[in-house]
């Protein structure tokens, strides 16, 4: 079998192993309910710390009441909480809940899980030798 085949045919399968990684992971977190542009709207929340509304429009580039809706959309969907500041009882702060934070994540978690199915399927000598491998491609 030619090579290049073969390289292509073994990396093909490792990249259906993340897509089914993926599905998985999708169905668990129930992200069927949300559209791209939310889960990259939530992306971006994660990269906040302690926001409130307004700020999060400025992040966001979208209008006040556009937010005032997407945060009780993420509220509804268990993305998101709200925090009263201690400070000014008028202020609220946006948090992610632990959904959210995986729907942030995603990327890293279905590597995570990519990453496991390798230890399952090699013994120790072979992740290292894979690591070597994989470690010269730039």
């Amino acid at each position: 079998m030619d090579i290049n085949k073969k390289l292509y045919d073994t990396y093909t399968q490792l990249m259906k192993v993340k897509g089914q990684c993926s599905c998985k992971l999708i169905d668990e977190l129930n992200m069927s309910e949300l559209t791209l542009r939310q889960i990259e709207y939530i992306k971006k929340f994660d990269q906040q710390e302690c926001i409130t509304t307004s700020k999060l429009a400025e992040v966001l580039d979208l209008s006040k009441p556009s937010v005032t809706e997407m945060i009780k959309k993420f509220i509804k969907l268990d993305c998101i909480y709200k925090q009263k500041c201690h400070k000014d009882g008028r202020v609220y702060y946006i948090h992610l809940t632990e959904r959210g934070k995986c729907i942030a994540r995603f990327d890293e978690l279905t590597t995570k899980r990519v990453v496991d199915r390798i230890i399952e399927s090699l013994n120790e000598d072979e992740i290292n030798t894979l690591i070597d491998l994989l470690s010269k491609v730039k």
